[in-house]
Order: structure tokens, then sequence, then C-alpha cells
């Protein structure tokens, strides 16, 4: 419904802006079905049609549908998950009040998404933007192999000033990208043998 693409290459659905982009979208497309920001979130947690029913069942009894009304009727997961909600965003709001101390977050963007024009290991997008191959995934966990495929759409997400270091490193990086590729079949009778002699490897690599 959120247009999260996923193959062999990439799940769109761990895609740190794309599914923060497709939650939001689903939480304000809940929050107009039912009108209540916290009946939204029980139905991003439970699912809409359950909260819809559960809505009907109340109303069937002549009793309100309210969030406050209705989460007796929830399973105890959908109970706790909107008051646990509601804590964070107290803690976050007045710390001083629950004697937390939170550090200053600059008001300014950490990362930004890149363009990537050509297949790229991920290793040598991680060498290229200085950062262990563990910070990279943290940022990219949408990648699922070693190589990031794909064309101008896909985006690399970066810290500010690794991006500034990615594009001074590959502009003076003389070595090939990536070391792998893909190739599309277009026949189901082509063998493993005959692709792995056609690409000089082996049918076991």
């Amino acid at each position: 419904d959120y247009n999260l693409k996923q193959n062999a290459f990439k799940d769109e659905r761990r895609n740190v802006l794309a599914s923060t982009d497709a939650a939001l979208t689903y939480l304000q497309r809940l929050y107009n079905m039912f009108g209540d920001w916290q009946l939204a979130l029980a139905a991003y947690n439970w699912g809409e049609g359950n909260v819809q029913k559960t809505i009907r069942k109340a109303k069937a009894m002549g009793k309100p549908t309210d969030y406050e009304s209705i989460a007796h009727m929830m399973p105890a997961e959908t109970r706790n998950y909107v008051p646990k909600l509601q804590a964070v965003k107290n803690i976050v709001g007045h710390p001083e009040q629950y004697n937390v101390s939170l550090p200053a977050i600059e008001n300014a963007a950490y990362f930004t998404a890149i363009d990537k024009t050509s297949d790229i290991d991920v290793a040598v997008a991680a060498q290229l933007a200085e950062m262990s191959i563990a910070d990279f995934k943290a940022l990219n966990p949408q990648f699922k192999r070693p190589v990031i495929t794909g064309g101008e759409k896909t985006k690399i997400l970066l810290p500010q000033e690794n991006a500034e270091k990615f594009h001074s490193n590959l502009a003076s990086f003389g070595q090939a990208l990536s070391s792998w590729t893909t190739h599309k079949i277009a026949s189901a009778r082509v063998s493993m043998a005959s692709l792995a002699s056609r690409f000089k490897t082996t049918p076991e690599v």
C-alpha cells in the first residue's frame, strides 16, 4: 500500500526514510479513520479491523467508544502500547519532572541522502565514506546483499560529514566500485553450469 519495494537485494520496509514516511502516512490515515490519536495508535499496533470491530461491539452495548472506554477489550500488548508511547512523550517533553537528564540534541539533520548511480559494494561504500561497515549498515539496513544495486532512485544515507568525504574519495577512487554484478536470466532453460562458465566462475560459487 505504501510503495515499499522488496526484492533479493533490498527491503524498503527497513529503509530509514521510506519506512518512517510510510508509517507516518499510515498513522495519518488511521487518525482520519478514527478521529482520535489514541485509537489510531491502537489500530497501528493491533490492526484497524480489530479496533473497528471493538468499537462496533461497544456501540452495540450502548457504551462509549473512546480509547479509555474500550482499552479493556484489547489485548495486553495494545493496552500497554499507547500508554508507553505517552510516557515517552511526557519524559522527553518534561524530563525534569521525572528526574531524567537528557543530552541536548542539535536541531539539525544527522544524515543526508545521496544518489547512487552505479552498483557499489557495501564495503567500498563504507570505505569511501570513512565509516565502519557496521555504522554504514545501521543507517542503510534495507540493503540485503554485499552489493548495492539499482539506478538513480537508490539512495544511501550518510552522516553529513561522511557524505562530503564520500564524494571527495569517490572522485579520486581509481578502482572498480563493485566486485558483484547482477544478471537477469531470460530463459528457464539456462543451466547453472552455463551461467557459471559465462561469468568465469563455478556453479558452487
